[in-house]
């Protein structure tokens, strides 16, 4: 069936008011990356900057000699791998039991957890938390505290009763138990909703530093965000910078170098999970 010219110029507008977001969406990065491929003197001139003219990696040499850079990377990296993995271990468990028909007090225990969604301790009374529970000043301050999230276990709750009955019945005729059924059957299926969900914690780990603020005073402990902050807000790295160059690259530069940084981890890994992270939010907003 041939469209016809009304079909057509609609598809030109799509695509035009398309590519013209995607332009707004990329050209910040384009811009960032530029200005920190650039020599001082391009660095410091005011407008656009689609391309480094004069190409300089001293703004990277200077960033990634300061050392509170790669103690905040290791920080980083502590909490996304251990703090992804508890957090779909939390998941998971507290998923599977209140997605099943069988689960006394399901209903309400969701309703508690919608609660939570709502309303919040506040900064004082997690503060002390937090200091009952002896963690400020350490790491485990970073993930214990986000290990569960309501809304990603209500997203499994809702993929797991799109499983089909059948299959669960048949496994429990066969005399599989509650935990075979769940790493047997349901986790295996339920691979793009993990892989989604271990996505958001990866990416809410990586930009956090609300928590660093607030817990930890040590800077050997200090998140990537929270030292990429010092270098962009306080010019922390200024000190370091001119005592180890006679001519310093441009701050701008610099401060551009640490954002390229920091979003590495988060750019190196989503091409790879953009498949299942596709799948598994469709299946998250679609099922229920």
């Amino acid at each position: 069936m041939r469209s016809g010219w009304s079909d057509r110029i609609f598809l030109g507008l799509i695509y035009i008011v398309l590519g013209a977001l995607a332009l707004v969406v990329v050209y910040p990065f384009v811009h960032v990356l530029s200005v920190s491929l650039s020599d001082r003197g391009e660095a410091l001139r005011a407008g656009f900057h689609f391309y480094p003219r004069v190409l300089d990696l001293e703004a990277y040499k200077e960033l990634l000699t300061y050392p509170y850079i790669w103690s905040g990377y290791a920080n980083t990296l502590f909490r996304m791998a251990v703090g992804t993995v508890l957090t779909l271990l939390v998941t998971v468990c507290a998923a599977y039991p209140l997605s099943r028909p069988e689960f006394p007090y399901k209903r309400t225990l969701v309703l508690l957890l919608l609660f939570t969604m709502i309303f919040d301790g506040g900064i004082v009374p997690n503060y002390l938390l937090m200091r009952e529970l002896h963690l400020l000043n350490t790491l485990w301050v970073y993930v214990l505290p986000h290990a569960a999230n309501a809304f990603q276990v209500l997203v499994m709750i809702s993929f797991f009763r799109s499983v089909p009955d059948a299959l669960v019945e048949a496994a429990r005729i066969d005399g599989a138990k509650d935990l075979r059924i769940l790493f047997r059957i349901m986790l295996p299926l339920s691979i793009p909703s993990l892989v989604t969900i271990g996505l958001w914690s990866i990416v809410f780990h990586i930009n956090a530093f609300a928590d660093n603020l607030l817990y930890v005073s040590d800077q050997s402990k200090f998140v990537l965000q929270q030292v990429i902050r010092q270098i962009l807000i306080e010019n922390r790295l200024d000190p370091f910078t001119t005592a180890t160059n006679v001519v310093p690259p441009a701050p701008e530069s610099v401060k551009m170098a640490a954002v390229i940084v920091s979003a590495f981890p988060v750019l190196a890994l989503y091409p790879f999970l953009l498949r299942y992270f596709e799948k598994g939010t469709m299946i998250g907003s679609i099922k229920g």
